[in-house]
């Protein structure tokens, strides 16, 4: 009787209610808090990327082109004058410090890892967490540029500044056991008329 007596008060029991009230209605405020947070955290992360390409892209453009054999073409000889500069393109990346022809034929692609670095650092400078394995410089001839320039490259090229690979973290997600996963791809293009 005495155990029945105890079970029925704690079932009219209201002490309390609103703690655990509280406690379920904070945990579901928090989640969404964090969510929110972390939407914040990809949207500023996504804009980061893209403002790296841009500065990237900007910066190749006006430095020597990375692909040595492209730089050093010289259609003079060969060609003649107001002869059209054959299509030819290279994607050069950091890993491996290499230059791939993707279009075209040529000699060796070569590699210039000064223009490189710079192009990573300048790129660094909006988040350091990219590397040079997350960077892609192409250049790809679209027909413009002057046989025989004595000033610049025979090609003007338009040139891209890709970032692949970026990962993030959320810190929600985190909590659940989901993984990192890679952003979407970046990239700017450029017409590469101030080559040096």
């Amino acid at each position: 009787m005495r155990r029945a007596g105890l079970i029925s008060r704690l079932v009219r029991e209201q002490r309390g209610t609103t703690a655990v009230e509280f406690g379920l209605v904070c945990l579901v405020f928090v989640s969404m808090l964090l969510g929110v947070i972390d939407m914040g955290r990809l949207a500023w992360r996504i804009n980061t990327a893209k403002a790296a390409t841009r500065e990237g892209v900007r910066l190749a453009v006006v430095s020597p082109i990375i692909s040595t054999y492209m730089a050093d073409y010289d259609g003079s000889g060969t060609l003649g004058g107001g002869a059209v500069v054959p299509d030819m393109a290279f994607s050069c990346t950091g890993v491996g410090s290499t230059c791939t022809q993707i279009a075209g034929s040529g000699g060796d692609p070569g590699f210039d890892t000064t223009t490189f670095g710079a192009v990573l650092a300048k790129m660094q400078a909006y988040d350091p967490d990219i590397t040079a394995a997350n960077v892609v410089i192409t250049y790809r001839h679209v027909g413009l540029g002057k046989v025989g320039n004595p000033y610049a490259p025979d090609m003007e090229p338009l040139v891209t500044v890709s970032l692949t690979g970026v990962t993030f973290q959320s810190a929600a997600l985190q909590i659940f056991g989901v993984a990192p996963f890679t952003l979407p791809a970046t990239a700017s293009t450029l017409s590469g008329e101030s080559l040096s």
